[in-house]
This record gives structure tokens, sequence and C-alpha cells, in this order.
């Protein structure tokens, strides 16, 4: 595990290594309290944290302790000792900070997209291979039980040829949600839905999928006073070897609610699955639906698999712990995490095709 020159002195995990000392960066973020209360599951021990914006209250993040805060990463990394930072900034400030960190040999942990663009991102994994540091970008949803069961699936053939997928991940709407944070400002994050909600299928779909995604049809409107990013996007996605797909998404509910579903066609087999359910939340259970018309289902063609979850505290419950406790692994491994720096730019590509194809209202192949 890379980390600070300085000195560390935490505490043990069950085979006698020292477990990670951690420094949170980026308070003033949706996700920070969830990631901190994610961390307090594992062995690891956030050390100290840093908030760049001085207006903040750091006190109201009630996960993050009695640790020393201070104002700008610099001055934290060569000051205290850690093993690992994890990042919650804006889209805009993610790149600089990864790079401070790289730089002084430290992992990373980050929350996605890691930037605003592919052209913002690509300079550090350069930087990354030079260095003993690790970098995962966080995009849990490929370690959902689900998720995997998916991606055996297409590995096993069971869609034979796939043809198709949809997927959807509609949310509240910017009524009910504090849009003067920088997550909802153009120069902040690029853009709205699309990058902040309809990037995890994105991601996902990237993984799952056979072939990488090659052309993007993209249209998206920006339907809410005063903000200027998107709050709806519809794209159609070309794959290299053809099978088409749609990703819609939208801030278009009531307080509270969620439409979501990814669902895969194939020419041997179909898939439905809601991944977020009626409430934000990892609690419950979700439901995996196949269909095949292979000879070995033709008793039951039709089948749903029930995934109950157990609770757990944190971004993504026990799955999304299962996450960063890979991170911390792989950290420790000097092995790859499960998203690397290569995976987020591989998004950001699609990303960028996108909100090209927006403005100028044609299909637009993604850079390899």
């Amino acid at each position: 595990m890379a980390g600070s020159d300085t000195e560390t002195g935490n505490g043990t995990i069950g085979d006698g290594t020292e477990a990670p000392t951690v420094g949170y960066v980026g308070l003033d973020h949706h996700h920070a309290e969830p990631y901190l209360r994610t961390l307090e599951t594992l062995p690891a021990t956030v050390t100290c944290a840093c908030e760049p914006n001085d207006a903040f209250d750091v006190d109201s993040v009630a996960s993050l302790g009695d640790v020393p805060v201070y104002g700008d990463l610099e001055t934290m990394l060569a000051d205290a000792a850690v093993d690992a930072v994890f990042l919650t900034l804006s889209n805009r400030d993610t790149p600089a900070a990864v790079e401070q960190a790289l730089e002084r040999g430290v992992d990373i942990y980050t929350e996605k997209p890691a930037g605003r663009t592919a052209a913002e991102l690509e300079p550090l994994l350069d930087l990354e291979a030079r260095t003993d540091a690790t970098v995962c970008v966080s995009y849990p949803w490929q370690s959902h039980p689900i998720a995997a069961q998916l991606k055996s699936h297409l590995d096993d053939g069971f869609f034979g040829d796939l043809r198709g997928f949809e997927a959807r991940f509609v949310a509240s709407q910017l009524a009910y949600r504090n849009t003067d944070h920088f997550v909802f400002d153009r120069d902040a994050s690029r853009g709205g839905i699309l990058q902040w909600l309809g990037i995890h299928w994105i991601q996902l779909l990237t993984w799952l999928l056979e072939a990488p995604i090659a052309r993007v049809n993209a249209s998206m409107t920006a339907g809410f006073d005063g903000v200027d990013i998107e709050d709806g996007a519809t794209l159609q996605l070309e794959t290299g070897t053809g099978t088409l797909g749609t990703v819609h998404c939208g801030y278009y509910l009531r307080d509270g609610i969620y439409d979501t579903q990814l669902n895969l066609y194939g020419s041997g087999g179909r898939s439905n699955w809601n991944p977020m359910g009626r409430t934000f939340g990892f609690d419950g259970e979700t439901e995996l639906e196949l269909e095949s018309a292979d000879d070995d289902w033709s008793a039951t063609p039709h089948r749903t698999i029930t995934h109950e979850y157990e609770p757990g505290a944190g971004y993504g419950g026990t799955w999304g712990r299962e996450f960063v406790r890979e991170f911390f692994a792989a950290c420790e491994a000097d092995a790859e995490p499960p998203v690397t720096l290569e995976d987020a730019l591989t998004v950001l590509r699609v990303l960028d095709a996108a909100y090209e194809s927006a403005e100028t209202d044609r299909w637009v192949t993604v850079e390899k």
C-alpha cells in the first residue's frame, strides 16, 4: 500500500497488517456522510480531513469525528500521515487533487466521474503509471451481486447474440434539490443528470457489454429555471458489434422517488432488473427476471431471482462496502482496483460524445 512519507500510528487488522489511515477530502458533498459511514464499517481510520470551502460547516458532518480539518489538500498531505485519500470534490477540482496525491504516492479513492471531460483525466494515467499509488473511481454498482450475475450470464452465453439494451435512471425534480450546490453548476460539473446519475448505468454498461460503445446520438433538455445543466437526457448507443440500446435519465419525479431499469435482450435470452427500487436505499430486496429460449430452460423458461439485502450502513450498503474493501485490498496487493482511471476515462469518452451529439444534433463516434 502506498502512503505518505510520515510514519503512521494506526491499529492492525486480523492478519496483523496495519489498517490504512485515510484523509477525507471534500466534506461539502452529498456522498461525504455515506462514504464516512462506509469507512466506519471497515478496518480503516479517518485521521484528518480537508474542506476547501470555508463557508461550509464541517461540524455538520456527523460521521467525521474529532479529527483535524485542513483548508487545502497540499497542507493536509504535507502535515498529516495518510495511506489513502477519499475525494468527493467537484468534477472540476478532482483531477488536480488526484495529481497532488499521486505526486506524494498516496492511494486514492475518488467520486465519479473524476473529471469533467476525458481530456482532463487522461494525463493522470501516465502519472499514476510512474508512481506506486493506486487510484479507484467510485462506480460501485458493478459490485452488486445481480450485476455480477448478469456479467456471468453474458460471459456464459446465456443471452446468445446480444441485440439490445435499455437503461433508465429517473429521480426527483430539481425543485426538491439544493441547486445552489456545485453539483448543479456547469463550470464545476460540466453536466447534470447524465453526468451525476445516468453515468452509473453508462459505466455499468461499458463493463457488461461484450463490445465497447462506439457511437452516441443524444438529446438533452434544461427545463428548470436558473440551472444551466441538463435535467433530462436520452441517449441512443451503438456498440462496435452493432448492439443497439438507450439510456434515459431525468429529474422528473416527486421528492424521494426513483424509477430505474436495466434490461438486456439477446437472441437466446433476456433480463429485466430494477436496481434502485421506488425509493432510495440499500435494504429490502431486488429482483432479476430472466427468460431463455434455450432447451435447457424449456420447463421453466421464465425465472425470477430475488436478492435480499443484508442491512448495512454507508454508500451502497453491504455491496458498496465490498467495493471499497476491494479498493483497500488492491492497494495492499499492489493490484488493479475494481474500477481504474482507464475505466473512468472510457466512461468520460462516452459522455464527451453524448454532450457533443446533443450540441451538434448528430451521431458522434466515441474516441478510442
